[in-house]
């Protein structure tokens, strides 16, 4: 744009755009390149008069201006320097009509809002960076008005790197973000050629209070790193930390945790970065004798993860860990950057967890009360092995590399059947011998005792899932994960499956009856009638309750809102039936993933549950027909026995029904009190024998152990919304004495059915700048009120703050993608070292 559009432009702006009734503009022309008549011709039809201002028409200017046509505009153009102020006859009028200045960089002075003495000698010293117009325009977005010379120059490489701002973490992270390598990385090239790197040097080190003397954008990235590692780092390596010496190593650490969360390509350019530097930290070196509270909180590496992994695994190969420490680090490690962004560390991470569990749980089978009954204790402690193991070996069996928890898995594994089942298979053998049936609810009342009592006093809807082989320990897994809604609350209770413990008989179980009896065919009739199928379930439900339905749940899940209200219209009872663990299970050619069936069936069920509570379900049972008995390692010959000899009705791997039954040692017969299947004799394998004959080995059921016949009962009611727990900053003296802050924070409410946990993310802030890392919690702490206190540790930047300044502990609330403010609480600095 040359010099006469310009004032064109700004005649336009003074009487246009600002609304003006009349202007009057002054311009001093050093060069004295135009004449009045020139002016006239270039403004033709401009609403302005031109009149040329010498050192001697002062009061004839005025005059005219002031009196004559005190409406009109004028264009005063002096071909001489603006004069003194002493010398200035017409200050005054300046005061209220305005400047236009010819020299382009006065102009860009003023188009940039800043002094036109910050900013010459700026253009005398990067001339090649002001000589494109494009550079010029993207400064007029980045400098703040009145900026210094400092900020100018950030400004600068703000538009080289192609920051949005004029702020040295975006600069140097845009510039990180090209490469570490000077020769290719064309912003470093583009500073250099239009900037002056050695100044650029001196700001990077200044801001992140670097002190050697040959700086490389290498150099940098390890040293903001290592920044970023030694935060949470209860320790001091001599030697790296003397290469990486720094007086603002919050700043430092602080830029990669912003950096941690900006858009998914630079995050992915950082990681590629810090796997890369891990290396050059020897960190594996570093860390090898060190206590693992020394660097369990560091989040920088992801190596750290694996190398407490491998810590862990050592430790429990030989019986040394401290179980409810390592869940406490195994807990941290979950919610912190490599966890969330790798889904392998994530999965060994929660494996560990549930192998610490097992490892934990092992006390309960040396705490076994032979006065107590099984099934009452496997209802208390017992199932949490079963599940623990079951979730170890879910997470082991999905490894892609499985040799580094080979040993480990080997040796819980052995465990769990040497040990563990191995006692079970004795206490159940006991239980069997001495008819000690125990008080726990019998399935074959569900109906009776359980639904019917309901269906006669209220006239809710209920709702009764019945999932094949889900046995008590998923049970409890799946009750966890419905009590993290919002608007439910899930419990569950033991049921008593009757024996034998197979698909058939415990199906009917679940239906009204007073009576249970098979056909020759092996069809269990309930009152006579056959129970398999869901017309002939259907039709059972139906004597018992007009209002009843049968379906199959994934039938019922591809259903629209509208065909549900059809399909379910005038109904009271609606029987559901699931089989996910089952179906894998009862195939040879499955069963080895009867685990991962089972992590399925929770979460079939989980969404089975959020869609009848979107159709305003109130009331929802869940529960099986039988749970089952799973071992991983192949069966060895001597848990086979002899097959049942007679006259066979039905039978498995574990047991048989019919008459004149004959049986060896390894079975034993029915008692009983154990069973109300009527009409036939009874046989199942004692302990966790198999019998010699066809199908798998791995998974069964129809015996007596706990696992095949305790079953959950979980009893779902849709709720009002609960709300999250509040929570609040727990010091009585909110004061700063120094950059590193562990600051108490307490959860007001404990987790329950009226409160559910709170996410909150949460920084230090001074005038809406942030001047601490920033934290990302979940509280969701269960207990008293003494054990429902975090603390969590702030790091500020060094910066000087005087005495008595306040700031701000600012705390977001977390939930799905969706962030808005929860509290503010205010805090007085009273920093007596200072830094500077």
């Amino acid at each position: 744009m040359n010099v006469i559009e310009l004032l064109k432009e700004r005649i336009e702006d003074e009487l246009y755009k600002k609304n003006k009734p009349r202007t009057v503009i002054f311009w001093y022309d050093e060069q004295g390149g135009y004449t009045v008549s020139d002016l006239e011709d270039v403004l033709e039809g401009q609403p302005i008069h031109i009149r040329q201002l010498t050192r001697n028409n002062f009061f004839t200017l005025r005059l005219e201006i002031e009196l004559e046509k005190k409406k009109d505009s004028f264009l005063l153009y002096a071909d001489f320097a603006k004069p003194a102020i002493e010398d200035n006859f017409l200050l005054d009028m300046e005061l209220y009509g305005t400047e236009f200045k010819a020299d382009t960089n006065a102009l860009l002075a003023e188009q940039l809002q800043v002094g036109d003495a910050v900013l010459r000698p700026l253009i005398k010293k990067y001339g090649d960076f002001f000589r494109s117009a494009e550079r010029k325009n993207k400064l007029k977005k980045v400098v703040p008005p009145n900026a210094t010379d400092r900020e100018i120059e950030y400004a600068m490489l703000a538009v080289l790197t192609g920051a949005p701002i004029a702020n040295m973490e975006e600069i140097t992270r845009h510039l990180l973000l090209r490469g570490l390598q000077e020769e290719t990385n064309e912003v470093y090239r583009a500073i250099s050629k239009r900037y002056s790197t050695n100044r650029m040097w001196e700001h990077i080190s200044e801001y992140f209070g670097l002190h050697s003397s040959n700086l490389t954008l290498q150099f940098l990235m390890e040293h903001v790193l290592y920044a970023h590692f030694k935060r949470h780092a209860q320790f001091e390596e001599q030697q790296l930390q003397k290469k990486y010496e720094t007086t603002r190593g919050n700043a430092c650490a602080l830029f990669i945790d912003d950096w941690l969360h900006a858009k998914e390509s630079e995050v992915e350019v950082l990681e590629t970065y810090i796997k890369e530097i891990e290396q050059r930290f020897s960190i594996i070196d570093v860390l090898q004798e060190r206590s693992i509270e020394q660097f369990a909180g560091i989040s920088t590496l992801s190596i750290i993860d694996l190398l407490l992994i491998n810590r862990l695994t050592e430790e429990l190969l030989h019986q040394t860990s401290n179980f409810d420490t390592w869940r406490e680090i195994l807990n941290k490690r979950l919610k912190m950057h490599w966890a969330r962004r790798n889904e392998q560390i994530r999965n060994l991470l929660c494996l560990m967890i549930d192998a610490v569990d097992l490892s934990k749980y092992k006390m309960f089978l040396k705490q076994y009360d032979t006065r107590e009954p099984l099934y009452v204790q496997y209802t208390s402690e017992l199932y949490l092995i079963d599940q623990a193991y079951r979730r170890f070996m879910t997470g082991f069996m999905q490894l892609e590399n499985k040799e580094m928890l080979e040993e480990l898995a080997e040796q819980l594994t052995n465990w769990y059947e040497n040990k563990y089942l191995l006692k079970i298979a004795q206490e159940t053998n006991y239980l069997l011998e001495t008819a000690e049936v125990g008080k726990l609810p019998k399935q074959a009342k569900f109906y009776k005792e359980v639904l019917q009592p309901i269906l006669e006093k209220e006239t809710t809807r209920l709702y009764v899932i019945i999932s094949d082989a889900v046995r008590y320990d998923v049970g409890a897994e799946l009750v966890s994960r419905l009590n993290l809604r919002s608007n439910g609350v899930a419990s569950i209770s033991p049921l008593v499956a009757n024996m034998p413990t197979y698909t058939q008989l415990g199906m009917a179980s679940l239906l009204p009856h007073k009576v249970l009896s098979i056909t020759e065919n092996g069809t269990v009739l309930a009152d006579d009638q056959p129970t398999n199928g869901l017309a002939n379930r259907t039709k059972i439900l139906q004597a018992a309750h007009p209002e009843a339905i049968a379906y199959r749940l994934t039938d019922l899940l591809d259903w629209s809102r509208a065909i549900a209200d059809e399909n379910l219209k005038g109904k009271r009872l609606v029987y559901l039936y699931h089989d996910v663990i089952d179906a894998a299970g009862d195939s040879v050619k499955s069963e080895r993933a009867t685990y991962i069936a089972a992590e399925r069936a929770i979460m079939e069920l989980s969404i089975a549950v959020d869609r009848l509570s979107k159709w305003q379900a109130k009331r929802i049972f869940i529960t099986a027909d039988h749970g089952f008995l799973y071992q991983y390692p192949r069966i060895e010959n001597d848990i086979k026995v002899a097959s049942v000899k007679g006259e066979i009705i039905d039978s498995n791997r574990r047991f048989a029904v019919g008459h004149n039954l004959l049986i060896d040692d390894g079975a034993i017969n029915v008692p009983d009190g154990f069973s109300t299947l009527e009409g036939v004799e009874k046989v199942i394998a004692k302990g966790v024998n198999r019998f010699i004959g066809g199908g798998g080995l791995q998974f069964v059921h129809g015996g007596a152990t706990p696992q095949e016949v305790i079953v959950p009962l979980i009893d779902y009611r849709r709720t009002s919304q609960s709300l999250p727990v509040e929570i609040s900053v727990a010091m009585p003296k909110r004061v700063i004495t120094g950059y590193r802050i562990q600051v108490p924070i307490y959860q007001e409410q404990s987790i329950s059915q009226e409160y559910k946990a709170r996410t909150i993310r949460t920084a230090f802030y001074m005038n809406d700048e942030r001047i601490s890392n920033e934290i990302e919690w979940t509280f969701d702490m269960v207990g008293e009120n003494h054990v429902r206190t975090e603390k969590l540790t702030f790091n500020l930047v060094e910066n000087y703050y005087p005495t008595g300044q306040t700031c701000e502990l600012r705390m977001l609330t977390v939930e799905d993608d969706k962030v808005t403010p929860y509290r503010e609480t205010e805090f007085t600095i009273h920093m007596y070292n200072a830094l500077y």
